[in-house]
């Protein structure tokens, strides 16, 4: 892939944050391609063609990601994890935006929004209007174990789909950040309060949205690091037991910034878009 050679993985290492403008480019270039070659099928399209962009790039990472736990073990658990993450975590966000700049472009020139993310407004169901956010009486504590319960199950499916499939749940990744982006923007629109209003409202929603993420990547990580251990290692040896251990606790990580997410939905995030619809 000739953006594979353009950008390594070394690179991208030393200067995680640019993953955000990585993470853009490839929403970009997927949207281009699939409005040209997939018009009719441009919403599953669109999907695919960021997820085809961001796999051998990750792949990549994890490998290298495997070498290094395979010798150095719990000893320097967060130094070697940290690139690691952050490079997720920023591609991650650099799908969400852009998606969400695509989503917007497009109903700009008044193009279906059914057509760019139609499977996504499936799921959602039209998004949330003032009336509903205003109306929202919920316990928070059984609302707060429903969200992390649900997001539980999903890390999981994360953590299988990336051991079984090595970076193949990138996929996943760009499936929940279309979601994302596909929200925030169904609810701005039906709030409809103004371009001031609509980044306080998305600043909001950050602040339980990027957690969500960051745990379901954690999952995705441990996942395809133990992948790559089972092909490269003897099974039970001390390189491959350094890395399931490595794992297990990125796994256990996950779990942790996913109750931060639910409690900080339940207890935070609501009460404040409350407030400013």
């Amino acid at each position: 892939m000739v953006l594979e050679q353009i950008i390594s993985t070394k690179w991208l290492r030393q200067r995680p944050l640019y993953a955000i403008a990585l993470g853009l480019s490839y929403t970009f270039i997927a949207a281009i391609t699939g409005y040209l070659f997939f018009k009719d099928r441009f919403s599953i399209s669109f999907l695919f063609l960021v997820t085809l962009l961001l796999v051998p790039s990750l792949m990549n990472l994890l490998s290298f990601e495997e070498e290094r736990e395979r010798s150095d073990g719990i000893r320097r658990f967060f130094v070697n994890h940290q690139s690691v993450f952050e490079i997720y975590l920023f591609l991650s966000i650099g799908v969400f935006i852009g998606y969400l700049i695509v989503i917007w472009v497009l109903a700009a020139v008044q193009v279906d929004l059914s057509s760019t993310v139609g499977e996504q407004m499936k799921i959602l169901g039209g998004g949330v209007t003032a009336n509903e956010i205003q109306n929202f009486q919920v316990d928070q504590f059984i609302h707060s174990l429903n969200l992390f319960s649900n997001n539980l199950g999903v890390a999981l499916i994360f953590f299988i789909l990336s051991f079984f499939y090595g970076a193949g749940a990138i996929f996943l990744m760009v499936w929940n950040a279309s979601i994302f982006a596909t929200f925030v923007s169904l609810t701005i629109e039906n709030i409809n309060k103004g371009v001031a209003h609509a980044f306080t409202l998305l600043g909001a929603f950050s602040i339980y949205i990027l957690p969500e993420i960051g745990g379901f990547l954690l999952a995705a990580i441990a996942g395809g690091v133990i992948s790559k251990a089972v092909i490269v290692e003897e099974f039970m040896s001390e390189s491959f037991k350094n890395v399931v251990k490595d794992a297990f606790i990125l796994l256990l990580m996950s779990f942790a910034v996913l109750l931060l997410a639910a409690v900080l939905e339940g207890y935070v995030g609501v009460n404040i878009i409350r407030a400013l619809v």
